[in-house]
């Protein structure tokens, strides 16, 4: 008998087994009816209280302590410093603004226990009552009878959330808020828990407590509201975003009749003021006016830290802290200086990059280009979806969408402003948003000195410094150094040559210029991203010495096991990025960036101290120092010489970076004690730069972080030092006519090389004259080093049709 016919003999003898198992079940069941139902009932009795048992002992999260509750009445502010101790912002109980009882007027207060909790002034955090309505009805009778949480639930749930779990996840929860609700319940008062619940509740559009509610609907305080008012408010609790009175004011009319009869039905009112209260709805809306805040992005990077650290260091009374309430002093390791430079410096340049992509962005993985792509967007619009449906002429929607009218745009650090634009600008306009993010960090401590996570944290929460992007060719440092590692060595001759490899499925990878033939040495194919004898490297080197290298380096990310990696295919973040640069310019020692240098209680007592170390050696001095070389070539001849345009007096080394299509630009320079690392690109990948010359890192991301450096110049006691070297040059020319054998048999008896570079510094000393660049096109006069786009990828391991890059 074969193995395949045993296996499913096997299968159908259990399954004929489980089978008559349940037959007998069924015949017992039949025959002991009671005893079945007695036997089930204490099974699910037992189960039940099993499950409360644990959530008890806190085996789903710990509950919050009798003594922590006691604080949420007056939670005390958290607040955030920076290194030289100056406050630099705050934690609130999530941002909400407290109103205090004087302001719950009865109206507001009688509007939430009528439609709510009827019985609130009755249980103790728990109504029995309503859990057996929803036993009855909802889950018997199938019957929409609405849910059994108190008021005091709620305000369980409003604090401290629901929790995903990996099974169970809504009882479990539900079950939560009930041990809190009878804890608040045994501290507070009921007016007490009132005020906590209208403090703590959401409103929908980000809008917590009452305070703000009635500033962002009715321009009122709290105190101010009209019955009508209140019930409006009120109503749209049960679901804020479906009965929001701004987008649907008819169903928050409807809604709010219903919080009106539901007062009447429990005599808070009387039927005439029911009547009186029916008017059309009337709102005095707030547009939120969002302030640019760049310090928000480190802010929020500090506190997902602080929760890791709060995660494994309870406090003395078992809470968990809680940045929100514990009044916690977080001292930083951001440098005030550094940080307002970063943000100049984004901040500038983005504004200036926005300009030209307005008029010279470009759809080059749309077939049709940005034409076809506007007009599929347009098309997709719901006003112009509704005028076909309507029947209007083609020559009516072109008209409406050329029309220009009043619209709201995003301006840079001063919210949303009314521009004069028509529909396609302002669908072109939110798709071709830059984006961009730029931190320092020391090399040597690991310390986070400036942090930059977006364009405007108003506009855009996501933090382009730990969300991960396509490196480009600031990965190829990674594997050059690998292949120094290996014994590869810089003055070693490769091959300009158009290869494919048939074994990794006719793999093509070009170079940007197209351009062909003559041979590379090592350090000259690194300083002008040359793909073809990169890609050599990385074959020779072999991609799992080089993952490994990353690792070392402090790259966490999972990096695809595919040749491409060298040219740029992995997303790594830019934290990341910095992290393995850092190790090359401290000189091979790996780094852990850290941003919170101290915590300490409301009282000054120390709860953590940081202390940084190195967390071993990446790579040997000797092949370090020689990359540090190599990349200074990157900016004194290669894709990154137009730092030297910005006089820099210091010898910074670094790696430009390009995807394909101008997608995201990248690069990262670095002193011996400091590595800026900085990324623009798009969120959306169908729209770029319509030439390289304006969406290359050089050109996108590099001048970011000159600025950064040139203002470090300035300090009067420098943080910048220049690195040292044992020689001036490497004794090899980065490029020569001939194959690589020939190259390098002329390498060793080559004697006027060096004399030309030494005549050619000396002209450049005697000429005193800086670079000169274009500041409206960012580029040098003239043609300049970009980096090496690859036209073919690897297709083997992952997906990389829109990801060919340098």
């Amino acid at each position: 008998m074969s193995k395949g016919i045993m296996i499913i003999e096997g299968v159908k003898k259990v399954l004929v087994q489980t089978w008559s198992s349940f037959g007998r079940l069924v015949v017992y069941v039949r025959q002991h009816p009671f005893k079945s139902v007695l036997f089930a009932a204490i099974a699910g009795f037992c189960s039940l209280f099993l499950l409360f048992l644990l959530i008890y002992l806190g085996a789903f999260g710990k509950l919050p302590t009798k003594a922590y509750l006691k604080t949420l009445k007056n939670p005390v502010t958290s607040t955030i410093y920076a290194s030289n101790k100056e406050p630099i912002g705050y934690y609130y109980l999530q941002n909400r603004s407290n109103a205090d009882s004087s302001q719950i007027k009865p109206a507001l207060i009688q509007a939430l226990v009528a439609t709510e909790d009827s019985r609130f002034y009755e249980h103790r955090g728990i109504d029995y009552k309503s859990y057996a309505r929803v036993l009855i009805k909802s889950i018997i009778l199938q019957q929409n009878a609405g849910g059994g949480s108190t008021i005091t639930q709620q305000v369980a749930k409003n604090l401290f959330g629901r929790e995903k779990q990996f099974f169970l996840s809504t009882p479990i929860n539900k079950i939560r808020e009930i041990f809190i609700a009878r804890r608040l319940e045994s501290i507070y008062d009921k007016e007490d828990i009132i005020l906590l619940y209208f403090n703590t509740v959401s409103f929908g559009e980000n809008v917590y407590g009452i305070e703000k509610a009635a500033l962002r609907f009715f321009n009122k305080a709290p105190e101010e509201l009209t019955l009508t008012e209140s019930a409006t408010l009120v109503g749209l609790l049960k679901a804020p975003s479906y009965y929001n009175p701004r987008n649907f004011p008819e169903r928050a009319e409807q809604r709010r009749n219903v919080v009106l009869s539901q007062m009447l039905k429990y005599d808070y009112i009387t039927p005439e003021t029911f009547e009186e209260a029916q008017t059309p709805l009337k709102l005095d809306y707030q547009t939120p006016k969002k302030v640019s805040s760049f310090s928000a992005y480190f802010k929020d990077y500090v506190a997902t830290k602080f929760a890791l650290w709060a995660e494994d260091n309870p406090a003395p009374d078992g809470h968990t802290y809680d940045l929100e309430a514990d009044g916690l002093n977080i001292y930083t390791t951001l440098n005030t200086n550094i940080q307002k430079y970063a943000e100049a410096a984004l901040h500038r340049q983005v504004d200036n990059l926005q300009k030209l992509m307005d008029t010279y962005w470009a759809a080059a993985t749309t077939e049709g280009g940005k034409e076809v792509l506007l007009q599929k967007l347009v098309d997709q619009n719901s006003e112009v979806k509704q005028m076909l449906q309507r029947g209007r002429t083609k020559e009516e929607i072109a008209a409406f969408v050329k029309e220009k009218r009043k619209r709201k745009y995003w301006v840079i650090g001063k919210g949303y402003e009314e521009q004069m634009q028509s529909l396609e600008d302002s669908i072109a306009k939110s798709i071709n948003r830059l984006h961009a993010g730029v931190i320092a960090v020391s090399s040597n401590s690991g310390r986070i000195m400036g942090y930059v996570g977006g364009i405007d944290y108003g506009f855009s929460q996501i933090d382009n410094v730990v969300t991960p992007r396509q490196v480009g060719s600031t990965f190829k440092p990674i594997t050059y150094l690998a292949a120094l590692q290996a014994g590869e060595d810089p003055c070693n001759y490769y091959d300009n040559n158009l290869i494919t490899y048939s074994k990794y499925e006719d793999w093509r990878p070009r170079n940007s210029n197209n351009k062909y033939g003559g041979s590379y040495s090592m350090h000259g194919a690194l300083a002008n991203s040359i793909n073809t004898v990169s890609v050599t490297l990385q074959l020779r080197t072999g991609t799992e010495r080089v993952l490994d290298q990353a690792k070392k380096m402090g790259i966490g990310s999972e990096l695809p096991n595919v040749p491409s990696i060298v040219l740029g295919t992995a997303d790594i973040s830019l934290l990341e990025m910095v992290t393995a640069y850092a190790s090359i310019s401290n000189g091979g020692n790996k780094i852990k960036p850290y941003a919170i240098d101290r915590i300490e209680d409301e009282q000054g007592n120390v709860l953590f101290e940081a202390k940084p170390r190195y967390e071993g050696r990446v790579a040997s001095s000797e092949n370090i120092k020689a990359l540090q070389k190599m990349m200074e070539g990157v900016i004194r001849n290669g894709t990154g010489s137009r730092l030297l345009g910005y006089e820099i007096p210091f010898n910074i080394i670094g790696k430009t970076g390009t995807t394909q299509n101008n997608g995201d630009g990248w690069f990262i320079g670095c002193s011996p004690e400091l590595v800026v690392g900085s990324w623009v690109g798009t969120f959306d990948k169908r729209v770029q730069f319509a030439s390289t010359s304006m969406g290359s890192g050089a050109n996108t991301a590099l001048p970011i972080v000159a600025s950064i450096f040139k203002n470090l110049s300035y300090w009067k006691r420098p943080l910048l030092t220049n690195f040292e070297y044992d020689f001036d040059y490497f004794p090899c020319r980065p490029f020569v006519e001939s194959n690589a054998k020939e190259a390098y048999e002329l390498a060793q008896t080559d004697s006027t090389y060096l004399l030309e570079l030494r005549i050619k510094d000396t002209l450049a000393i005697l000429k005193d004259k800086p670079v000169e660049i274009d500041s409206v096109q960012g580029i040098f006069p003239g043609e300049m080093p970009l980096d090496s786009i690859a036209k073919d990828s690897l297709t083997i391991g992952i997906d990389i049709s829109n990801t060919n890059i340098d």
